[in-house]
């Protein structure tokens, strides 16, 4: 499997002096060979400069541009909105669980979305503006709300989790330390202590957070973790 355009969070064994890495993506099939493991020392070493930079903002960066006042038609789910005009909005800067996964997961899914509809007013600002689009014509962007960001609001509670896509990836630094500290609180779904799920597990496609020993550096922007996701 490989992910591209992945979160990842890395941390390095005390124990053992291998990098773990921790990742949220989007994952698709794909074949990971194996790589020398004297390569492991320099893994080890890029992990721990990485992992420690990963929480370095306390609050989210104000708007630098906004969209004129934009009226809201209805919340799709955690992290995607449709505006009056037909437009569709896909949040940026984290992921919220799908309405069609089973379980847990559709449970959060569900509580996303109804937290995103209790705190967004009918009228709602869309930033960066102008927005970009995706493959699917949908614009991308995050929704502020005057004070803060519909993302902090979710991810600080544990309902939806810190993810970058670039280019619009501003808001990840201060997303990570949100997210930290809903994890070590045990807000949300960190409460349940599912997450994240073992790499050495995967066997699906999808929206997945996923953590495991570094084991191959390909080059220097894909590495693969557990023998068994590659990541780009």
């Amino acid at each position: 499997m490989f992910a591209k355009s992945a979160t990842l969070f890395i941390r390095v064994s005390r124990k053992w002096s291998i990098p773990v890495g921790e990742l949220i993506a989007s994952t698709s099939a794909s074949v990971a060979a194996q790589f020398p493991s004297k390569f492991l020392t320099k893994a080890a070493l890029i992990a721990a400069f990485v992992y420690s930079g990963a929480s370095v903002a306390d609050s989210c960066p104000p708007p630098q541009t906004l969209s004129p006042p934009l009226k809201l038609q209805r919340v799709i789910d955690g992290d995607t909105v449709k505006l009056s005009d037909g437009s569709s909005v896909r949040l940026t800067g984290f992921n919220s669980f799908e309405l069609k996964d089973s379980g847990w997961k559709r449970q959060y899914a569900r509580k996303a979305r109804s937290r995103a509809q209790d705190v967004l007013s009918e009228t709602i600002f869309i930033t960066p503006w102008p927005a970009s689009t995706d493959r699917y014509g949908r614009l991308l962007g995050n929704l502020w709300m005057g004070e803060s960001y519909l993302g902090e609001v979710l991810v600080a509670e544990g309902l939806a989790l810190t993810v970058s896509i670039p280019p619009e990836n501003r808001l990840v630094a201060c997303l990570l330390d949100l997210e930290w500290q809903a994890r070590d609180a045990k807000r949300g779904v960190w409460a349940l202590g599912h997450l994240p799920e073992s790499a050495e597990a995967l066997n699906r496609g999808g929206f997945q957070h996923r953590v495991g020993d570094i084991t191959q550096i390909l080059d220097a922007k894909t590495l693969v973790l557990s023998d068994r996701l590659r990541v780009m």
